[in-house]
């Protein structure tokens, strides 16, 4: 007998994917867009956001790029008008967008807080409103949260508090906006995108740290959490609705054991 071939199908579908000029919210972009998903791609650097589409469009898909900063609250309302121009609905919204700091809490001033509370927090909580209008039956909003949400890690209070609003938001808009819209968030460990990359230069031995702490062996790349973003989604996932899905190749489940 021969078994089904079962894949990601996201095609006649408009989604929207903010943190789309690099990492995990380039690669999510790509994949969506190759899963058939006309793609609004968000991002902040204008020539690696028109890579991330001219990727897109190389496979066929279809892609086209928005020049935004979620630290203008501004940018919720021409990031929805972007999405209606491109195809008329959202039915996917990926806030995968995001800023991390490791400051010592002595040393951290309110205006850094302040500053990731608005890309983390307060533009997406903009962007769903004006979106909500406009998304159908059967859409989804996936937020990028972080494993450090629901774990001490120093020096990092101001990034872990607002990735815990994040987790919060999501778990309220899942039951608000239900049955229609089915709300996921994503929790990343340590991946291989330019943000971790970087402080590989600074600290060399941490990679090797960091493999040696991960049970899988190895440090994920950023294609891991995409292919969960396409998922979610996507039809298969119709009955997970307010998750929080663990994508660390095992480091939180690691524990004490470290």
């Amino acid at each position: 007998m021969q078994e089904e071939s079962v894949q990601i199908e996201l095609s006649d579908r408009v989604a929207v994917v903010t943190g789309a000029s690099s990492g995990m919210g380039a690669e999510t972009a790509r994949v969506m867009g190759r899963a058939g998903a006309a793609v609004l791609a968000v991002g902040r650097d204008r020539d690696r956001l028109a890579r991330t589409v001219a990727d897109i469009e190389a496979a066929g898909g279809r892609a086209r790029a928005l020049v935004a900063d979620l630290a203008d609250g501004a940018s919720a309302g021409r990031i929805v008008d972007a999405a209606l121009e491109l195809g008329g609905r959202i039915d996917a919204l990926v806030l995968a967008a995001g800023h991390f700091v490791h400051t010592p809490l002595a040393e951290t001033p309110v205006e850094q807080l302040d500053e990731l509370w608005t890309v983390h927090v307060r533009t997406p909580f903009l962007l769903v409103q004006r979106a909500q209008p406009h998304l159908g039956e059967g859409s989804t909003i996936t937020f990028f949260s972080s494993t450090v949400a629901q774990s001490g890690f120093a020096p990092y209070a101001t990034y872990t508090a607002v990735k815990g609003a994040v987790e919060a938001m999501a778990r309220s808009l899942a039951v608000e906006l239900s049955p229609t819209t089915r709300v996921n968030v994503i929790a990343p460990g340590f991946t291989g995108t330019p943000m971790v990359l970087d402080q590989f230069e600074d600290v060399p031995e941490l990679e090797g740290m960091i493999v040696q702490r991960t049970p899988v062996g190895f440090l994920g790349g950023p294609e891991s959490a995409a292919h969960t973003a396409a998922f979610l989604a996507s039809d298969l996932a119709h009955y997970i609705h307010g998750a929080r899905i663990v994508v660390d190749g095992g480091w939180t489940a690691q524990g004490w054991q470290a």
